[in-house]
């Protein structure tokens, strides 16, 4: 190894170490310095977007498949600022990412120059560091080279732990500096560890008490268990236990579906018949990587008390009411199997008590004629195989796809926190980077609205230039249905453009005869229609892109939209009696 290495060089050697195969992002005049190192790392590939706000969701999703923080890069400004929609999704969900953004050069920025992108004479060049506080985890600005490299390693070490977006901003005067190469012999500090060991120790020896003791226990497995690394860890407590495990709208697939522990989907009181019985019944819940958003608890009317839970979140754990912050779940979950592994009998594991396996109710057996949002999302999920990749759009499909039993094996992407339509067009590119990269032999589903497809539809573009071939469900049901289900429905602000053509959109974007590139699309208004495309061996062999677009009336809702609507009007009802009571 030389002695020294370019600063930008060692950013991407750090990012190359988590593991990354490729970089996302967008190019401009103050970044392109920093990729100019980056494409003499044969280790690394630049995948180039349509524009910032997708590059973010395609490195959302490649954080989600790949399990690590992703990197981004964008220039200064323009190119920052329209990405922030998308690291503001990731920092509210977990998913792990490195943006890197170029800057204006060090002597620029001292002179305040009134350059492009910035906004009038004497402006502070670092006020756009400023806008991005409230959506990244740790940032560092490399304007000093003798800190250059303990600066960029801190960062993604935060990052790392965290899970959630950091900022590495790099003056475009910068990336050439030489750095000590040594450095780079010692790695990042991947592994989570807990600053003290004592209060770890209590927290295991409680929860492994409580587990011997209890009589009904279950297990709870949410969303962070996946966004932090414990998903394997999650799957082996339930098959040491055999405890009732469920997930939640979020953590769908964190447990295998098939296992004969998995008992269900809890969302509170949108959930299907006996599952919130079940666990709420339960005198232990082991709630792990909990994220209690609005949709992710059914409108906050789970009913878990403290009493009959240990909490092992990201950033505290809670035995009953006893709470412990600053203490991450991953270290004690495995500390936790651990000991179950070595003596199972001395926790009385697994237990023998007595518990239904509940199974998910056939909503809609129909064979013919117009499809309904109540059969459609069971159907998909039959079409599944497993090792796909599903990914489900913020609309009717995030509300529909939990009704869904999925194979083994699943990779599932959802944003029901954030919630920022057109995101999953932008995360399947990412996904479909991922797969690849991962060897992964299954299929990528994409399941997206007419009306979320507008907001970020270039990317399909990208999945055909690079090479993919996803299978793109349109869900055309004539502008939101999810905001006509919250107000309006026969508004107009609730409408979109009905001109598009889905079925030219693959041609358009580049899979047609005259580039040699294949692609099919299909379109189905009934049952009927929809069976032949889903059993066609060519649709399922995923072996060209393809689209099928699907006609639903546009007041047709999934049952857990309208239900969770018609709980959130029921609780602001139940407030604004009690607010004018008060008066």
């Amino acid at each position: 190894m030389a002695a020294t290495i370019s600063m930008g060089q060692y950013l991407f050697k750090r990012v190359a170490e988590l593991g990354n195969e490729h970089v996302f992002g967008v190019p401009g005049d103050f970044n392109l310095s920093l990729l100019d190192e980056l494409f003499k790392m044969p280790e690394l590939k630049w995948l180039g977007t349509c524009n910032e706000l997708n590059a973010a969701y395609a490195t959302d999703g490649y954080a989600r498949i790949k399990g690590m923080p992703a990197a981004l890069v964008t220039t200064y400004a323009v190119g920052e600022l329209s990405a922030m929609n998308g690291i503001a999704g990731a920092y509210a969900e977990h998913a792990g990412m490195i943006h890197i953004v170029g800057m204006p050069a060090r002597m620029v920025q001292k002179a305040r120059l009134m350059l492009h992108h910035t906004m009038e004479p004497g402006m502070d060049h670092a006020i756009y560091v400023g806008m991005a506080g409230p959506i990244r985890k740790a940032y560092t600005v490399l304007m000093d080279e003798k800190t250059m490299a303990q600066e960029i390693d801190r960062v993604i070490e935060e990052g790392l732990r965290s899970r959630q977006p950091v900022y590495i901003y790099v003056p475009m005067d910068v990336a050439g500096i030489q750095l000590d190469a040594k450095r780079l012999g010692t790695p990042l500090k991947t592994m989570v560890t807990n600053p003290n060991k004592d209060v770890e120790d209590e927290i295991v020896k409680s929860t492994l008490e409580l587990i011997k003791t209890a009589s009904a226990p279950a297990i709870l497995a949410d969303v962070l268990t996946i966004r932090h690394g414990g998903k394997k860890l999650a799957e082996d407590l339930m098959n040491l236990t055999r405890f009732p495990t469920y997930s939640t709208p979020l953590s769908k697939g964190v447990v295998d579906e098939t296992s004969p522990y998995f008992n269900g989907l809890y969302n509170g009181e949108v959930s299907f018949d006996g599952v919130a019985s079940s666990i709420e019944s339960s005198d232990l819940v082991l709630d792990i990587g909990p994220l209690h958003s609005d949709s992710n608890t059914g409108g906050f009317t789970r009913n878990i008390t403290d009493g009959h839970t240990i909490i092992l979140a990201h950033d505290y754990c809670q035995i009953r009411s006893k709470r412990f912050e600053g203490v991450h779940f991953l270290p004690v979950l495995k500390r936790i199997v651990e000991e179950l592994e070595k003596e199972p009998a001395q926790y009385d594991v697994p237990k023998k008590q007595p518990w239904t396996k509940l199974e998910p109710p056939l909503l809609n057996s129909s064979t013919s004629g117009p499809i309904t949002q109540s059969f459609i999302w069971q159907r998909i999920g039959r079409f599944l195989k497993p090792g796909d990749i599903v990914l489900a759009e913020s609309g009717t499909a995030q509300f529909g796809m939990p009704d869904s039993p999925f194979p083994a094996n699943i990779g599932y992407i959802t944003q029901t926190f954030w919630s920022s339509i057109g995101y999953t067009v932008g995360a399947c590119l990412g996904a479909c980077v991922a797969a690849k990269e991962l060897k992964r032999l299954g299929r990528v589903v994409l399941l997206v609205g007419e009306g979320s497809l507008q907001m970020t539809v270039q990317e399909i573009g990208s999945y055909i230039r690079f090479g993919f071939k996803p299978i793109i469900f349109v869900i055309n049901n004539n502008g939101y249905s999810i905001e006509r289900a919250i107000n309006g429905p026969e508004q107009t602000y609730n409408d979109v453009s009905m001109l598009w053509d889905h079925q030219k959109m693959l041609e358009f974007f580049g899979a047609r005869k005259e580039t040699g590139i294949q692609s099919k699309s299909f379109a189905c208004k009934t049952v009927e229609e929809l069976e032949a495309v889903l059993k066609d061996e060519d649709f399922n062999s995923a072996n060209c892109i393809q689209v099928c677009e699907v006609f639903m009336d546009p007041l047709d809702y999934p049952w857990r939209l309208s239900t969770q609507v018609g709980v959130t009007r029921a609780k602001m009802a139940r407030a604004a009696t009690a607010l004018k009571a008060a008066q």
